[in-house]
């Protein structure tokens, strides 16, 4: 008899133990399922904030592209640094001596490297018949352009006196040319007219003075193709 209580009470305490281990088990096997699920609802909405980050960009973009369409055009202008906007400073006084047989060169501001370089006058010997025009600058474009000095023709500064009226006969197969004025050392002397043989398909053109750099120049007359 008390073997068999002691049989009982022994399965009792092993039944007892292994349906607690088996609780344990199964509770740890449940709050192990909950912490994955929790997990995975963490990385879940993780990968929702991204997803909403990435729709957000999107709309972002459109309302962009939507604003650069409302947006007016706006013309650059593109400028060539090579040339200068802005007129150049006030020429400098210079102070020189004159010297027989030359004349003076004033000095003038030059663009190098964009910017305006001062280059300082010097004398020039004369040369018979011309003149020194003075370098200056203008506006081409929106941009100073400047234009180098040099040698021109010494002519009259006032235009010619009337064209005189001349008689003449006509003559078979020549045609006849007017007369003009000419300066000749440095005044105005008319040079009469005269025939010339006619040429097939050819017109006379009339020679005139035309005025250039503040002085008047002859174009002298041609003939030219009818």
């Amino acid at each position: 008899m008390h073997t068999q209580l002691s049989r009982l009470l022994f399965t009792a305490i092993l039944g007892g133990a292994i349906l607690g281990s088996a609780g344990r088990s199964y509770a740890d096997d449940h709050r192990g399922d909950h912490r994955e699920e929790r997990r995975e609802e963490r990385r879940e909405d993780r990968r929702e904030e991204r997803r909403e980050d990435r729709r957000e960009e999107r709309r972002e973009e459109r309302r962009e592209e939507r604003r650069e369409e409302r947006r007016p055009e706006v013309r650059v202008e593109v400028r060539d640094h090579g040339r200068p906007y802005q007129a150049p400073p006030p020429v400098r006084v210079e102070r020189h001596e004159n010297r027989h047989g030359y004349v003076w060169v004033g000095g003038g501001y030059d663009w190098r490297d964009g910017r305006y370089v001062w280059v300082a006058g010097h004398h020039e010997r004369e040369r018979a018949g011309f003149r020194w025009r003075e370098p200056r600058w203008e506006v081409r474009d929106g941009a100073y352009v400047r234009i180098d000095g040099g040698w021109v023709t010494l002519g009259p500064a006032a235009a010619p006196p009337v064209v005189r009226e001349e008689r003449w006969e006509a003559r078979p197969g020549h045609i006849w040319v007017r007369g003009h004025w000419d300066w000749v050392n440095g005044s105005w002397t008319w040079i009469p007219g005269h025939h010339e043989r006619e040429r097939v398909g050819y017109v006379w053109r009339e020679p005139r003075w035309e005025m250039r750099d503040g002085v008047y120049v002859k174009v002298e007359g041609a003939w030219v193709v009818r």
